[in-house]
């Protein structure tokens, strides 16, 4: 049976232009196919501040570990 699942490892976040008050922080991951020793994997990440728009520019990373049983 192949089956993954991946897990969130660490991030950082930080706006580039100055201080803003943090409305909404979002990390998903998501295990979206296996094939052979391959799992492919999405990552979504959200990061806007108390106005409720997108509008400033962000910047960050995301470490992940996937956990694959490919037998």
């Amino acid at each position: 049976m192949q089956s993954a699942q991946v897990v969130l490892k660490g991030y950082s976040v930080n706006y580039n232009n100055g201080d803003h008050h943090i409305l909404q922080l979002e990390i998903d991951l998501d295990t979206l196919r296996i094939i052979g020793p391959t799992v492919s994997i999405a990552g979504d990440f959200v990061f806007r501040d108390s106005s409720g728009f997108f509008d400033d520019p962000y910047s960050g990373w995301i470490n992940f570990v996937v956990i694959a049983d490919l037998v």
